[in-house]
């Protein structure tokens, strides 16, 4: 039992060392794929050394790198470093409101001169092209973004760098990056803001004794860039120094450069600034519409509302939450105060309609002016009937006596008192024919009597209008050009202070 308690035990002991070995091979296969380890000059024996023809580029190389010592910066315990910088922006991102950072993919150059590199007189050429993996021997400035959130470099297809030595010991590097860094935003002025963002690079380990960054002639290149919502020119770019200190370590070096952004206005006019405002004079329209017809103005009244509330929550949802005022929040604020205010005012219009009041005032003044109307409609008629009696104006009294006697006298009581000689249709008259809806002559004369009266019987009477106050209605006529006046207002006091 002991004997296969042991074997037991070493075949575990045996399998655990190989998952070790297997998880170490692994990893180190990961960081061959990330970078090639580089074997330096400095790193040779004299045998490989030796191996390399005399003539040769790689011969002069190894003369200059094998004693060659990165962990020494130049002009040791001398002068500083000057390491001259220069960016080539390749594409500009736009910038997150939300986030508040923009991404840029630049050419990061810089440019320092290292004594220890100068080429030797047999070189013939101005300057030696090396292979970017020589850049791990080199001793190089430790620039960083000081406002970097994110970075990374490019090795597609190989690590994009690229690596010049001059003859008098300069030494070049440009590196493509993308890099997103932070842009502080002062959104006070939004959408028709400018915005200044920054991106500052600086020392992190080597003090401004040791390394001093500075801008190089033309320090910031572009070809022309266009933004979605921002205009970027190049004579709007600023450069300066922001070199820090930081208390118990001392002062760094730091250049800035300053990116002035405009941002285009279009796409807000058309979709925030036209829609509230068509919605707010939607509004409007109920001054217009009968105060009695609430079904038609309250629904009106409550979609402009609930519309500009809407646009609102979906705008305020793509910025920032800052605890300042935007220049869109205000308007955004007075288009909802516009689209409640008309809701207020048709509230008391109704409160108006309702009030027994208001409502038995007008009854009055409306029976008033009635009992005015008859009072003059019979001033008329009387003055006209005196008129005709006294023969001084209208038809003559014996001639209307005349006709009305005529009109008696054609008047039929039987089929056979029609006058044939004027008529040819007496035979063809038919059965329900009424001699009192004819004169003799065959001709329809007016329904006189208790079938009039009949008639306005059988009808129903119109039921009866609802009585509007009169303080109603100049309530909505006030509103039709109050509301439109200071809307105007409010527009020319707004785009005056933000544009």
């Amino acid at each position: 039992m002991t004997v296969g308690l042991k074997l037991v035990m070493l075949l575990l002991l045996l399998l655990s060392c190989w998952q070790l070995t297997s998880s170490k091979e692994g990893k180190s296969t990961k960081k061959g794929k990330k970078g090639k380890q580089v074997v330096c000059p400095s790193q040779l024996s004299p045998e490989d050394l030796a191996q390399v023809p005399a003539n040769s580029t790689s011969n002069i190389l190894n003369r200059l790198m094998v004693s060659y010592d990165p962990r020494i910066r130049p002009n040791f315990q001398g002068i500083p470093v000057e390491s001259r910088v220069n960016i080539f922006i390749n594409s500009f991102g736009s910038i997150q409101e939300t986030t508040m950072d923009y991404r840029v993919n630049i050419f990061l150059r810089q440019r320092w001169n290292d004594p220890r590199l100068r080429l030797p007189t047999d070189f013939k050429s101005e300057a030696l092209t090396v292979d970017p993996n020589m850049f791990q021997c080199l001793w190089k400035p430790d620039l960083f973004f000081a406002n970097e959130k994110n970075a990374n470099f490019h090795d597609v297809t190989q690590d994009n760098i690229l690596l010049f030595i001059f003859r008098n010991g300069d030494v070049l590097i440009s590196m493509r990056l993308s890099v997103t860094l932070s842009c502080p935003l002062d959104l006070t002025l939004f959408p028709m803001d400018t915005q200044l963002c920054k991106m500052q690079l600086e020392s992190f380990g080597y003090t401004t004794s040791d390394l001093v960054f500075m801008w190089q002639s033309d320090p910031v290149q572009m070809d022309e860039i266009a933004l979605p919502q921002f205009d970027i020119k190049q004579e709007d770019i600023k450069y300066g120094n922001c070199t820090k200190y930081y208390q118990g370590t001392g002062h760094y070096t730091c250049v800035e450069v300053i990116f002035t952004l405009r941002r285009q206005v279009g796409f807000y006019m058309m979709g925030v600034y036209a829609p509230t405002l068509l919605i707010v004079v939607l509004s409007w329209l109920s001054f217009w519409i009968n105060p009695d017809a609430s079904a038609a103005r309250v629904p009106l009244g409550i979609l402009s509302v609930l519309s500009l509330s809407s646009e609102s929550m979906s705008l305020a949802s793509e910025l920032p939450k800052v605890s300042y005022v935007k220049a869109i929040d205000i308007w955004l604020i007075a288009c909802l105060l516009f689209g409640f205010s008309s809701l207020v005012e048709y509230a008391v219009v109704q409160v108006i309609l309702n009030s027994p009041t208001l409502i038995e005032e007008e009854k009055v003044k409306m029976a008033t002016k009635e009992n005015i109307l008859k009072e003059k409609e019979e001033k008329k008629s009387s003055n006209k009937t005196n008129n005709t009696v006294n023969g001084t104006g209208g038809t003559p009294l014996h001639i209307n006596t005349l006709q009305v006697v005529e009109t008696r006298k054609k008047v039929c009581t039987s089929k056979s008192d029609l006058r044939s000689s004027d008529f040819s249709i007496v035979g063809s008259l038919p059965r329900d024919f009424e001699l009192s809806n004819f004169d003799c002559y065959g001709k329809p004369i007016e329904v006189t009597g208790g079938h009039k009266y009949q008639n306005k019987a059988n009808n129903k009477p119109p039921p009866p209008k609802p009585v509007i106050p009169a303080a109603a209605k100049r309530i909505d006529l006030y509103a039709r050009a109050l509301f439109p006046f200071s809307f105007f207002f409010f527009n020319v006091v707004y785009w005056s202070v933000y544009l």
